[in-house]
């Protein structure tokens, strides 16, 4: 028998990614032109079209643009702050641009209900209010940041294009000049110190899971490169599927290592976005030639399958790291461990 989460707010669907941005039209133009992502719904969001909302607790002012578009399984959104009290500035203030939260759904899409569970667990709304046709839309953002390293958005909109929103680009038969195309996003990365304990807690707080623990690193790869050079590394990773998105922790353990980089600038949460690729020798040449230059790549799994390989490309235009990976039939190494536990 299957264990069942003890988490009394229970993910069904992670249905979007939002990144923050200092310019929404300059971003949406490089994701159009250099992954193909697009064509962008862009609405004006705030409180001209929310009165209730709500800013730790209290009654607040704030303008905002937002554009959405469907990448695959996932929606991919972008957030500009105009004026007034925001959760999207005070990130860019503090982090700068780039990945700000994921949205989940919830089966009855009780927004109201997820509010008081979340509270009762020292979580309180962070931003939230009501929106829409009748004001029937709602939404709600916590801070997770301690236990599951990253802020999380509930709502129950559950996609499609928002009201009153215009097209970018405007002509509807426009043909992206991308080299490279983006069809889905397939994985959030998530890097953190403990994998096991931040899947424990993503187990128990949302009922995401369960989880696959692998050690990773320099002894499954057939080469691994650091900021252009072979090195040597050991991490650390958990795997858990929702729908088709797979969220991936990531610890580093020694090496050189684009996760550790990370969390020495940034801290613990959202580091990266995956997508499939059929050559990511190819992919990554097209990226590179653009002046998108790999942090870490490597190549795993059954050399007579055409074995797979992964490259983290930071691409500054897009505020975001980009992992185009060849999958190959089966990971290389085996789990040593289960959250929850077998």
């Amino acid at each position: 028998m299957a264990a069942q989460s003890p988490a009394k707010v229970k993910v069904n669907q992670i249905q979007q990614v939002c990144i923050v941005c200092n310019d929404i039209k300059k971003t949406m133009e490089a994701y159009w032109n250099i992954l193909g992502i697009g064509p962008w719904a862009v609405f004006e969001f705030g409180s001209l079209r929310i009165p209730d909302l709500k800013y730790y607790g209290k009654p607040a002012w704030g303008r905002y643009t937002g554009a959405v578009t469907q990448v695959g399984p996932i929606e991919l959104e972008l957030f500009e702050t105009i004026e007034g009290a925001s959760v999207y500035q005070d990130w860019i203030d503090e982090n700068g641009e780039g990945l700000h939260h994921m949205k989940f759904l919830v089966e009855d899409l009780d927004i109201d209900r997820v509010n008081r569970e979340m509270e009762s667990l020292g979580f309180p709304c962070i931003k939230g209010g009501h929106f829409g046709p009748g004001l029937k839309n709602q939404f709600a953002y916590y801070d997770l940041m301690e236990p599951l390293k990253a802020i999380w958005e509930t709502s129950n909109r559950t996609g499609g294009k928002p009201m009153g929103a215009t097209m970018f680009p405007e002509d509807p038969n426009a043909t992206s000049p991308a080299r490279v195309k983006v069809t889905g996003i397939k994985q959030v990365g998530i890097c953190v110190n403990d994998v096991i304990k931040t899947a424990e807690n993503y187990w128990n707080i949302l009922g995401i899971g369960p989880w696959e623990i692998r050690d990773w690193g320099s002894h499954v790869l057939f080469d691994r490169y650091y900021m252009g050079k072979p090195a040597w590394a050991r991490e650390r990773v958990a795997h858990a599927y929702i729908g088709d998105l797979e969220l991936e922790l990531v610890q580093y353990v020694e090496g050189d290592s684009f996760y550790q980089d990370w969390i020495t600038e940034h801290g613990e949460g959202i580091q990266h976005l995956k997508f499939l690729c059929d050559d990511i020798d190819e992919t990554s040449r097209l990226l590179n030639e653009q002046g998108f230059p790999s942090l870490q790549s490597g190549h795993f799994g059954d050399p007579k399958e055409k074995a797979g390989g992964f490259n983290y490309i930071d691409i500054p235009p897009l505020h975001c790291v980009w992992e185009p990976v060849h999958k190959p039939k089966s990971l290389p190494v085996e789990p040593i461990a289960h959250v929850p536990s077998e």
